[in-house]
């Protein structure tokens, strides 16, 4: 039984998107291509040997192995094993987070993760039940003071609340003036509700009440320099160079996309239909084509941008970053990867 695959239909498809569409999903993607089959086959090993991992009890090593395999692709299966993990190691905190992720992975259609859904929402209420909470009221000394827990500067909406916290030593540090006054280490148990006071000694460093006079000072301020200089030059040529990279690699996309085409039409004929061994010839072309929409426009641009900024480096001027720049970022994660970050159930 043949597959249609009108020839036609399937050029649009690829050339449908616009160039600035696929590059800005480029970016946003943090990488040029598409995850390759053995990045996931990669992947499906990590999590075999995860679980096995976790089935030995070795937690730590089996947390890295699922942290791997997210940021190749995240399922609810790899966020529940990460959850999973955390818990044992005490990151109860940490392990709510990713079991609720895994429960909202596996609520998405076509998750295929039945087996997190029977078992994530008691997994969350049993952690929650769990987890410690810290109150840190103000005490003496301390009315204005700035106060830490772990090395994180609280709000003020946090100071007098209850803050979910792992079992544990806590560090509570209050300063005045931006120095140490006092400092104690609270350590809670599991389900345990502890509240500490913040004090600082009247002999604490205290910040003045005004500002002291201390007399016309000197003006050593240096006059400004006036003197043109020349820019730097190695920004523009790391540009045109990548410029040219990308360019050259667009070129060889669009060579590769055009033999794709003729094999195509040497599979479909001359009727348009095509066996369903040609869709993986179909799927290539569309990759071919996508990678040289972008990569072609980014060279042109690279390029330009990059002689700009060698002509104004040579003649003295500022060399201001492109407008583009300062609007765009790249991201580190793969295409289908996501954050977070849990143990056994289901599979990859």
């Amino acid at each position: 039984m043949k597959t249609t695959w009108p020839a036609s239909k399937m050029r649009r498809g690829w050339g449908g998107a616009t160039w600035a569409g696929m590059a800005l999903a480029l970016l946003l993607s943090g990488a040029a291509h598409a995850q390759s089959p053995e990045d996931l086959a990669k992947a499906r090993t990590l999590f075999r040997e995860g679980v096995a991992l976790s089935a030995a009890n070795n937690w730590s090593g089996a947390l890295a192995k699922f942290k791997a395999v997210a940021q190749v692709k995240m399922t609810a299966q790899v966020a529940f094993n990460i959850a999973e993990c955390e818990e044992h190691l005490g990151k109860l905190l940490s392990a709510l987070g990713n079991y609720r992720l895994a429960a909202s992975e596996a609520a998405a259609p076509k998750a295929n993760a039945a087996d997190v859904a029977k078992q994530v929402d008691a997994r969350i209420s049993a952690l929650e039940a769990r987890i410690p909470k810290l109150t840190i009221n103000r005490g003496d000394g301390a009315e204005t003071a700035t106060i830490e827990l772990d090395g994180t500067e609280l709000g003020s909406a946090q100071i007098g609340s209850e803050i979910a916290v792992d079992p544990g030593p806590h560090q509570v540090i209050g300063k005045v003036n931006g120095k140490e006054g006092s400092r104690e280490t609270v350590t809670v148990a599991e389900k345990e509700t502890k509240a500490v006071s913040v004090v600082i000694s009247a002999d604490a460093p205290k910040k003045p009440e005004g500002p002291v006079d201390t007399g016309p000072k000197p003006d050593t301020t240096p006059p400004p320099d006036t003197t043109a200089k020349p820019g730097s030059k190695v920004p523009g040529a790391v540009l045109t160079g990548l410029g040219v990279a990308s360019l050259g690699a667009g070129i060889v996309f669009m060579i590769v996309r055009q033999g794709t085409i003729s094999d195509l039409e040497d599979m479909c004929g001359t009727d348009g239909k095509c066996p369903p061994s040609a869709e993986d010839t179909s799927n290539k072309g569309k990759l071919f084509t996508g990678l040289a929409e972008v990569t072609i426009p980014l060279g042109v641009i690279g390029i330009a941008t990059g002689v700009v900024l060698l002509v104004t480096s040579s003649k003295g001027a500022a060399t201001p970053a492109p407008a583009a720049a300062s609007r765009v970022r790249f991201l580190g994660a793969a295409p289908g990867a996501s954050l977070g970050g849990a143990s056994v159930v289901g599979r990859f």
